[in-house]
């Protein structure tokens, strides 16, 4: 007979490689009291040598990711904790407010709801998305994108899987093949950074990603130092040119979804932008 106990848990060492946080750090969220205390049992895989190990609920995995995602919009720990503590992992944390939440199908589901009111929920799909389209993290890397985006944006396949490839939109632009694609690059680079200095200072480009060269730093400083803080609301439309290698100009509204899990950028063609 299965053990539910065991279908329901996972080790410490799958709690500290998947989101990929150190030994210290599960340790301080047990002892601030946002995730619980480890269950001591048995291995739950035969022939690991060790008699006792300590499990975790699989939902741990779910809470640690909440708390780096709000670690990265710029909350304090202090507030992390006041949100988080006491609150069971399987539960979101009660609050006011609009939740936007993406669910990934054959379109996207965008859902709204209404935080701790009852029977107030915003529910919209947009069905099988025919406009190029990305969803990037809060990290700014790649989570999802569509063919068209690869075709009509970048002018290639993006593999996110591909290896030594961190996934950054940033070092996409970068590429010297989107240079060629697209003259006026900068103007891309300067409208990320916009929805980037939301959130972050200009320190946080310097390890943007891995291999990144101090002439980019100074370029993507550069536009930092000149570009608005993007204004944030739920969904914006932004005009955007773009400028390609044959010298004709391909005109977009760019329409951006701000969401838990990251930030759907969509693209529509305009004839010519006012």
């Amino acid at each position: 007979m299965p053990n539910p106990v065991a279908e329901n848990f996972i080790d410490t060492k799958e709690v500290l490689l998947n989101p990929g946080i150190s030994r210290a750090t599960l340790n301080n969220y047990i002892k601030m009291e946002i995730i619980p205390r480890p269950i001591v049992q048995k291995p739950m895989t035969p022939g690991s040598g060790a008699k006792k190990i300590g499990c975790f609920p699989q939902a741990v995995i779910a809470r640690i990711e909440q708390v780096m995602l709000l670690k990265r919009e710029g909350h304090s720990m202090e507030n992390i904790v006041n949100r988080l503590r006491g609150v069971p992992v399987d539960e979101q944390p009660a609050e006011s407010g609009l939740e936007t939440t993406l669910h990934p199908g054959d379109g996207w589901v965008v859902e709204q709801k209404r935080i701790g009111v009852k029977d107030e929920s915003l529910k919209f799909t947009i069905e099988n998305v025919n406009l190029p389209a990305y969803l990037l993290d809060y990290s700014f890397r790649v989570q999802w994108i569509n063919d068209r985006a690869d075709d009509e944006v970048f002018g290639k396949t993006i593999n996110l899987a591909k290896k030594g490839f961190s996934g950054n939109v940033f070092e996409l632009f970068f590429q010297w093949e989107f240079h060629k694609r697209v003259r006026n690059w900068k103007d891309m680079i300067a409208f990320h950074l916009s929805v980037a200095k939301i959130k972050y200072a200009k320190s946080w480009m310097e390890n943007l990603y891995p291999g990144i060269s101090r002439d980019e730093i100074a370029v993507l400083q550069e536009i930092y130092d000149n570009v608005a803080p993007f204004e944030r609301q739920t969904i914006n439309d932004i005009p955007i040119s773009l400028l390609t290698g044959d010298g004709s100009t391909k005109g977009y509204k760019v329409y951006t979804l701000f969401a838990r899990e990251g930030i759907l950028f969509m693209y529509r063609r305009v004839d010519f932008l006012g």
